[in-house]
């Protein structure tokens, strides 16, 4: 069986995303497929690569805007914007990195500019995957008939063409023409005729009309018929791949000569190699190094929480993805800030908008009024100690998450820290959209400007003290591939179930820095991102207590170091640490254990993958009907 086609649509000029969407939305509706449009930013020579984020975010909220027109259509499609040196290379890298098997991009012998694009010609004449070129309908008036007209030759592109032209017919539910010219040797009529009749055998469900002709230049019929239809879906000829031109000369005439939408399909696997491929422009750069990477990274990869303000979007996204969503939030003695914390999240993205399917309060034993203030707004807690039970409990919000992994039922979990006394829906949503949009992420950080209360004042960007001594300096000298991250340490961060699963968790402070070094190895930098949420105002901890935070995070970071070198650099160094006290006029030293233990990936507990398995089939399970509800009520 054929697997659901993944599209990209590259967009290079807005006027002609309607055209490009309208294609896409068909095939889209009729396999039931997904994919993403794409903006590539053009690096400029000398331009420092991560200067580019302000570009690629002023362009993913173009293409958001322009996918507006997608939302009748329900096509669900997510937005990518890459940072390249061509359009090709930024094509070529989002096929492989998305596993599409279309392109739909638009016919360059329209843009003037592109059609002298080497890297261009050379995405067209050896394209990564299957490609549709579209020549929108740009006519005023004399707008063709209805139908679809689909010309076929057989080769290496008749199946595609076939495919096309069908979902294009359906979607727009009109007729769907097939025309076939015989050549004029006898000799080979029989042949043409057998093999055009087992092509169209497999054409079914749609109104097929067959138009058979012999006697008359293929170009001259296509042109004639194509007066009568309203789209055209033509199969690349042969000479596409042996010429430097976008497309051959017979080609382009017969596309300037047809009006309504052109569609022109090149199939991948039947593309010779071209002979001018030594003469274009490289579309494939040199592997880049780390520094060159994370710029790029950082441009592709940052986002803000304005770009997913717009819930609806999110909200056919996840209903289109068929995923569920749910919001953890860890508390310990956060009376004054977790009751308004749940109004303001539950409130808006679970009763006014179903975005999150369930919010759960994972508390780790607070005493005071904390899980009463929860349990009043119908939220439920969960204790931690309590989950679990047979493995033990430690001490620490890392062990709270990984208990609280298995306690949530959601295809992707939400963690926001619950001091915070300015919260927004943003802090969710703002995190939630990158991985809604971008299936290739699955683990998503917020970062926000932290003022510093110190005092009588406040120093807007003084928080994060942590972060910029301890967190960042140590990934800049031991990971510089998350060199990139804002915050890495933020309490506020999104990642799907299956990336999570896969996990071990410190159970203390390190929590985070072993996620991000864990994912980055084990599914790559892109497979993490990062998104403006604005300004965080929330308690601030004392010197010491900080203290106390960056010993867990070094401790974190040197166990993965000696992971990663097979040798173990923590039995090496001291986990207590001394703090030093003052107190009247005396300093004294208090000996402190600081270790922060770790739990295996949830994925290697048995208990987990019952758990699992319980939710798998209550998901499955049909909802009672109405009169068996009541029968088990009473």
């Amino acid at each position: 069986m054929r697997k659901r086609p993944r599209l990209l649509i590259p967009i290079t000029r807005a006027r002609s995303a309607s055209g490009l969407l309208d294609v896409a939305s068909s095939i889209v509706r009729q396999e039931h497929s997904d994919g993403h449009v794409l903006g590539v930013v053009e690096m400029t020579a000398g331009r420092p690569i991560a200067q580019n984020v302000t570009m690629a975010r002023r362009y993913r909220s173009l293409l958001q805007r322009i996918t507006v027109l997608e939302q009748q259509a329900k096509m669900g499609l997510g937005v990518q914007v890459r940072v390249a040196y061509t359009l090709a290379q930024g094509v070529r890298e989002a096929v492989i990195e998305n596993d599409s098997d279309l392109v739909i991009l638009e016919w360059p012998g329209l843009v003037s500019r592109r059609a002298q694009d080497p890297s261009v010609a050379d995405l067209v004449a050896d394209p990564p995957t299957d490609l549709l070129l579209v020549k929108p309908d740009t006519a005023e008036e004399d707008a063709p008939g209805a139908g679809v007209l689909v010309p076929v030759r057989g080769g290496p592109n008749a199946r595609l063409s076939l495919r096309v032209a069908k979902a294009i017919a359906l979607s727009r539910g009109t007729h769907l023409t097939v025309l076939h010219v015989y050549g004029r040797n006898p000799e080979r009529h029989a042949r043409e005729q057998r093999q055009f009749r087992d092509l169209i055998r497999h054409v079914q469900g749609v109104d097929l009309r067959v138009i058979e002709l012999e006697g008359i230049e293929a170009t001259r019929a296509i042109t004639e018929h194509g007066r009568d239809h309203a789209v055209t879906v033509l199969g690349a000829y042969a000479d596409t791949g042996r010429t430097s031109t976008l497309v051959g000369t017979r080609l382009a005439r017969t596309v300037r000569g047809l009006s309504g939408t052109v569609v022109l399909v090149k199939s991948a696997s039947g593309t010779p190699v071209p002979q001018f491929a030594a003469d274009a422009a490289p579309t494939v750069i040199r592997r880049p190094d780390v520094q060159v990477a994370v710029d790029k990274w950082f441009a592709e990869n940052t986002f803000h929480a304005r770009e997913f303000q717009d819930l609806d979007r999110l909200l056919r996204l996840k209903d289109r993805q068929k995923v569920t969503i749910s919001l953890g939030l860890p508390t310990l003695n956060e009376e004054a800030t977790i009751g308004n914390m749940i109004d303001t999240l539950k409130g808006e993205l679970m009763d006014r908008v179903p975005l999150l399917d369930e919010v759960v309060v994972i508390d780790s034993c607070s005493t005071d009024t904390t899980v009463e203030i929860a349990r009043e707004r119908g939220v439920p807690v969960v204790m931690h100690p309590e989950v679990l039970p047979e493995l033990g409990s430690y001490v620490g919000k890392g062990e709270a998450l990984w208990k609280s992994l298995h306690a949530l039922t959601g295809d992707i979990i939400i963690w926001c820290d619950t001091d915070v006394s300015n919260i927004h829906p943003q802090f969710v949503y703002g995190i939630l959209g990158p991985l809604l949009s971008d299936h290739r992420i699955g683990y998503c950080k917020g970062f926000y400007r932290r003022p510093l209360h110190f005092g009588g004042t406040v120093d807007t960007a003084g928080g994060g003290r942590v972060t910029e001594l301890c967190a960042r300096p140590i990934f800049n000298l031991f990971y510089p591939e998350l060199s990139g991250l804002l915050q890495p340490l933020a309490g506020e961060y999104a990642a799907r179930r299956e990336v999570l699963e896969q996990l071990p968790f410190f159970t203390g402070y390190g929590v985070e820095t072993g996620h991000l070094i864990d994912v980055l190895e084990t599914f790559g930098l892109n497979c993490i991102a990062q998104s403006d949420l604005g300004e965080r105002v929330h308690r601030n901890q004392s010197l010491f207590d900080l203290s106390k935070m960056s010993f867990a995070i070094m401790q974190a970071a040197l166990k993965r170091l000696g992971d990663r070198h097979r040798i173990h650099l923590l039995d090496e160094i001291n986990r207590s640490m001394k703090l030093i006290h003052y107190s009247s006029d005396r300093f004294f030293l208090e000996v402190k254990e600081i270790a922060d233990p770790e739990r295996p990936p949830m994925a290697t507990v048995p208990e987990y993958q019952n758990r699992r398995q319980e939710v798998r089939e209550t998901r499955r399970r049909p909802a009672p009907r109405m009169e068996e509800a009541i029968v088990g009520e009473g």
